[in-house]
C-alpha cells in the first residue's frame, strides 16, 4: 500500500519531461553513430569498386604490350647465330644483338606505343593504391603488394623498349652486356603469369574486405 501510494505521489509527467530531452539526445547520438558508420561502409565500399575497375582496365591494356616483348624475345632467338660453337649464352647474346641492330628501333618504339596506351589507367590504378591507405583497411599490405608487382612489370617492359631503341650502345662495355643480360631475362609468360598472380590477389583482398563491410 505504501508502495503504491508512493508511486500515486510522484509526478511522472515532470519526471518524462525532464528524461525527454535525454531520451532524444541519446537516440540522436545513436542514429548519427549508425549514420556515420553506413557512410564510411559506403565510401569503403565505392572505393573498392573504383580500385578493382581501374584494376580490370590496367589489366585488360596489357596483353598489346606484352605481345610485343614476347615477339620481340623471339626475334632475338632468331637471329641467334646457332651454326657457330661456344656457349649457349654467348650464342645467345650474338643474337640479341644482331636483333636490336637490325629491328630494335623499329620494335622498342612499337613496345613503347603500346605502354603508352596502358600509361593512364596504370596512373590512376597507382594513385587509387595510394588513396586507399586512409581507410585502414586490414591487410591493405597484400593489396598495395598485388598493385606494385603489376607497376613493375610496366616498369620492365619500359626499361625493356627503351634500352633495344638505342643503337649507340658499345656492346664492348662490361657495363652494356649486364644490362642487356638483364633485358634478356625478361619473361612474358612470367609476366602474364605474374599479372594473373596479382589479379587474384586483388580480387581476393576485395572479396575479404567486401565481406567484412
Amino acid at each position: 500500500m505504501q508502495a503504491l501510494a508512493w508511486m500515486t505521489s510522484v509526478n511522472w509527467l515532470e519526471i518524462i519531461k525532464t528524461l525527454g530531452p535525454v531520451t532524444t539526445a541519446i537516440i540522436a547520438f545513436a542514429a548519427l553513430r549508425n549514420w556515420q558508420r553506413q557512410d564510411k561502409a559506403k565510401r569503403e565500399a565505392e572505393f573498392l569498386d573504383g580500385l578493382i575497375e581501374a584494376a580490370h582496365a590496367y589489366i585488360a591494356d596489357l596483353p598489346a604490350p606484352i605481345t610485343t616483348l614476347e615477339m620481340a624475345k623471339i626475334g632475338m632467338v632468331s637471329h641467334a647465330p646457332t651454326w657457330e660453337g661456344g656457349e649457349e649464352s654467348a650464342i645467345a647474346i650474338k643474337g640479341a644483338i644482331a636483333f636490336i641492330e637490325k629491328d630494335g628501333e623499329r620494335v622498342g618504339k612499337r613496345l613503347l606505343e603500346t605502354l603508352g596506351t596502358t600509361r593512364s589507367s596504370m596512373i590512376k590504378l597507382r594513385s587509387l593504391a595510394a588513396k586507399g591507405q586512409v581507410f585502414n583497411f586490414s591487410d591493405y599490405t597484400k593489396c598495395q603488394n598485388a598493385i606494385a608487382m603489376l607497376m613493375w612489370h610496366f616498369d620492365r617492359m619500359e626499361g625493356f623498349a627503351a634500352y633495344i631503341s638505342s643503337l649507340s650502345w658499345n656492346w664492348e662495355n662490361p657495363d652494356v652486356r649486364d644490362r642487356l643480360k638483364d633485358i634478356m631475362s625478361i619473361d612474358a609468360s612470367a609476366i602474364r603469369s605474374g599479372v594473373q598472380d596479382s589479379h587474384l590477389a586483388l580480387l581476393e583482398f576485395a572479396r575479404v574486405t567486401y565481406k567484412r563491410i
